[in-house]
């Protein structure tokens, strides 16, 4: 902790921004990151009111994948299959964060009040992925073993992987 941030909290100001910041993914990944560090601080908040460390620390382990996948996909913004697979793991790990808060309501008792601030927030986090999931690139592309995003007629039989 420091004297400005005595709440321990994490920040989005190191974004940093380049010569691409104008291309969609970019653009709406900045937004989603910013968002995603909201719902970390938030999360981190909801678990200093929580007993359960396991529940607490499924809670942090999920918000703390989400801006960490965002941030790699910016790195690696011209794969789609990639991009996409960084996607999914935001996906699962926000859906199941969200899971998480029924059980801080209904089973630790968190009053409902504080659970509705941050699922408005995932709520407003969900909007802006759906933009940033859109503004992919699926013509950019490169052969995946897996077939898992990508047509496996679209490239060559001896496709290195």
């Amino acid at each position: 902790m420091s004297i400005d941030n005595p709440g321990g909290f994490f920040s989005a100001d190191d974004f940093k921004k380049d010569e691409n910041s104008w291309k969609p993914i970019r653009i709406y990944g900045e937004l989603l990151y910013k968002k995603s560090v909201d719902i970390l601080n938030l999360a981190n908040t909801i678990c200093d009111l929580l007993d359960d460390e396991m529940t607490k620390g499924l809670i942090i382990q999920n918000a703390m994948v989400i801006p960490a996948k965002i941030r790699s996909t910016m790195a690696i913004d011209e794969v789609y299959s990639l991009v996409m697979e960084n996607a999914v793991i935001v996906k699962v790990n926000i859906c199941e964060l969200n899971a998480q808060l029924w059980a801080c309501e209904e089973i630790y008792g968190v009053e409902k009040k504080y659970i509705d601030v941050l699922r408005e927030e995932i709520e407003a986090f969900k909007k802006i992925f759906i933009d940033w999931v859109s503004s992919f690139d699926k013509a950019n592309d490169h052969p995946d073993e897996w077939h898992l995003f990508n047509d496996p007629n679209d490239f060559p039989d001896d496709a290195d992987s």
